[in-house]
């Protein structure tokens, strides 16, 4: 009796989605400088000739992945009971994204492209503090803001504190001893620790989006008082 002829192996189905999900999953094991056609096809289970067929080469994997990150911020702006708590949400949500993606958050702000998901963000955002009373430019120019503020400045808190480092007193002093250059001026030591060891990120952060709402809340103020 012959035996029946071996199966042939399952080649696994590959999709743009597919790719891309797999690529920011090797760049946040890896880092950004270590991922390849060549690396992700292995990951993935195929040539990386094939990954050709799904992204426009190693730049069109890179702006796939901005797109990626951007549709993890959820859009649906009405659990928020105004234009404040949906400003806070966003930067809260932004910020959680650069935590969950420290190694490839970078690319959003260094890829030469405007993503369609970040254009639905940004649409829903606008609409939310429209629809509570802010004019269309005030909120464009909060958005511009508060988007460049949350990236950037979380951004620098995972170079400086990665995501679960210590972030008391001692450790933040312990964290600026190690940045300043040996033989730094009393005065100038202390101006380190104040500008950079006082404060924790979280709260750092808080303060910065603190003060954009109430910059923004007093003009809509003075607009209502010159009517």
């Amino acid at each position: 009796m012959t035996n029946p002829p071996e199966a042939a192996p399952v080649r696994p189905v590959l999709n743009r989605g597919r790719v891309l999900t797999g690529a920011l999953a090797y760049v946040d094991e890896h880092g950004i400088d270590a991922l390849s056609m060549h690396k992700l096809g292995t990951r993935l289970g195929v040539r990386g000739m094939s990954l050709y067929n799904h992204v426009e080469g190693k730049d069109g994997l890179l702006d796939g992945l901005v797109d990626l990150m951007w549709s993890e911020i959820d859009t649906d702006t009405a659990r928020f009971p105004g234009w404040e708590p949906a400003a806070r949400g966003l930067a809260d949500a932004l910020r959680a994204l650069v935590q969950r993606h420290p190694n490839a958050a970078p690319l959003i702000m260094t890829r030469q492209i405007i993503p369609v998901n970040a254009l639905r963000v940004a649409d829903a955002y606008l609409r939310a503090m429209r629809d509570d009373g802010v004019p269309e430019q005030s909120a464009a120019a909060l958005l511009r803001t508060l988007i460049s503020y949350a990236l950037g400045q979380t951004l620098a808190e995972v170079r400086y504190a990665p995501p679960g480092a210590a972030d008391d007193d001692a450790e933040r002093a312990r964290r600026v001893r190690t940045l300043i250059p040996d033989g730094t001026p009393g005065d100038l030591a202390h101006v380190a620790n104040l500008v950079c060891g006082e404060c924790g990120t979280t709260r750092q952060f808080d303060i910065g989006i603190d003060l954009m709402i109430r910059g923004l809340a007093a003009y809509l103020d003075s607009l209502d008082d010159a009517n």
